[in-house]
């Protein structure tokens, strides 16, 4: 009893703080909050991990993780978690290194049943991205071909068996239709000289492939509305590039906006609202520019102009967490400018329903969240940060004392981060 009414105070006081103060959270609230979906992380040794948001038990689901040192010949690493819908299974990557051997192999784990089986394997093709069907039947990834010089998309069904050669092409980036049979595929990201082009795939007994007219803009992935009924993409006029509101064969809808450099986006996921990055500075891979958030259903726009980096929804679409980078030079012993460079990302969130926005913590990420920002467009669909109740974030970290962590972090801006434990990587189950 004491520990509730204890929570019940601490909740009060924070629902009343003013914005921008925030209160160290209470060892209490950790055990005492009700818990949602489970968090997967890579662990400093290596490993994969599942745990709660108050870690009160780490699940290790590998334990053979060797990096690179002088003593051994064999390296094994663990990459690429991606939750199925379901919450419960967890598809990962295995990648080995024998001396001059290198060899692959994707795994689901079966959280409630304590299992962890191999669906795939190659020793000439290295899978690095998975993303599963929308049904929890398949899981797709892209890998790199036996030559070596493009991208496979490939799709194993998670009782194992023949993989499935879909396309390929590089760059590659895709969206799955709610249906997990159909999806839309570009290649070449907007650059005609790598053949990009646009088309929808089927998977019945045999891959269909249906290509479409339009002429890809500079963009990466398609973005699929989760109740099926529309398609965002980015196409080339003879006057301008356009972002454009499609239905779920392609044809145009209408056109939502135009833009010189480039462009991401990713819907909301009750699919009545979307987002998009306007690129204002060119870069090799990703997007930086004036966020805008959309409704479907009006010409309303909620307009963010500062150099957003990166976007992620949250489930129940009320609020959008968004990233802004900084680059800093520490300065040395005697004061002068560093020669190294060292990225914060600030994190802020947006409240969808009243336009207002706030920043809730900076912070230095690990290298593998530094390598899904680029394309988080893509990630949006296959992976997320946010907790299932949307009230809690997971971000990978390092810290002052340059140790890798994991934090949870409120979506309120009213508690202080939690440090939940050492770690590189970190994602939140969809349930």
């Amino acid at each position: 009893m004491k520990k509730s009414f204890y929570l019940l105070i601490v909740l009060l006081l924070s629902a009343c703080l003013p914005s921008g103060v925030q209160v160290p959270q209470s060892p209490l609230l950790s055990v005492l909050e009700r818990k949602a979906g489970l968090i997967a992380f890579l662990g400093l040794d290596g490993n994969i991990y599942v745990t709660d948001q108050a870690a009160s038990e780490n699940i290790q689901l590998t334990k053979d993780a060797s990096p690179p040192n002088e003593a051994s010949s064999s390296v094994v690493i663990y990459q690429s978690p991606a939750w199925a819908l379901d919450g419960n299974q967890l598809g990962f990557v295995r990648v080995e290194q024998n001396d001059s051997q290198l060899s692959s192999k994707v795994f689901v784990a079966d959280i409630d049943a304590g299992t962890v089986k191999s669906v795939y394997s190659s020793e000439s093709e290295h899978p690095f991205y998975l993303y599963w069907s929308p049904d929890d039947l398949n899981l797709g990834f892209l890998s790199s071909s036996a030559m070596g010089q493009t991208m496979l998309l490939q799709s194993v069904s998670v009782e194992g068996g023949e993989r499935r050669v879909l396309d390929t092409g590089s760059p590659f980036y895709w969206s799955w239709a709610p249906d997990g049979k159909t999806m839309i595929v570009h290649r070449g990201a907007g650059d005609p000289t790598l053949g990009s082009r646009l088309s929808f795939l089927r998977m019945d007994d045999e891959v269909s492939e249906f290509g479409m007219e339009e002429i890809p803009a500079s963009f990466q992935a398609p973005a699929w509305s989760p109740d099926g009924e529309y398609i965002l993409l980015a196409h080339q006029t003879d006057d301008a590039r356009e972002i454009i509101l499609a239905d779920s064969t392609g044809a145009l809808i209408e056109t939502i906006d135009t833009f010189n450099l480039n462009t991401a986006f990713a819907w909301a996921f009750d699919s009545e609202q979307y987002a998009y990055i306007s690129g204002t500075e060119l870069m090799e891979t990703g997007t930086i520019g004036n966020l805008h958030v959309r409704d479907v259903a009006s010409s309303e726009e909620i307009l963010i102009e500062d150099k957003v980096v990166a976007f992620f929804w949250s489930p129940n679409g009320k609020k959008l967490a968004y990233f802004v980078p900084y680059v800093i030079r520490p300065e040395t012993e005697g004061g002068e400018e560093s020669s190294s460079t060292t990225l914060l990302l600030q994190l802020n969130m947006l409240d969808v329903g009243t336009g207002e926005s706030q920043e809730l913590f900076t912070f230095k990420p690990t290298e593998q969240f530094v390598s899904i920002i680029p394309y988080f467009d893509q990630y949006h669909q296959s992976t997320t940060i946010w907790s299932p109740d949307s009230n809690n974030l997971v971000l990978s970290f390092v810290t002052p004392e340059g140790q890798s962590g994991i934090a949870v972090v409120a979506a309120s801006g009213q508690l202080e981060p939690r440090y939940i434990g050492d770690g590189l990587f970190a994602i939140w189950s969809w349930q």
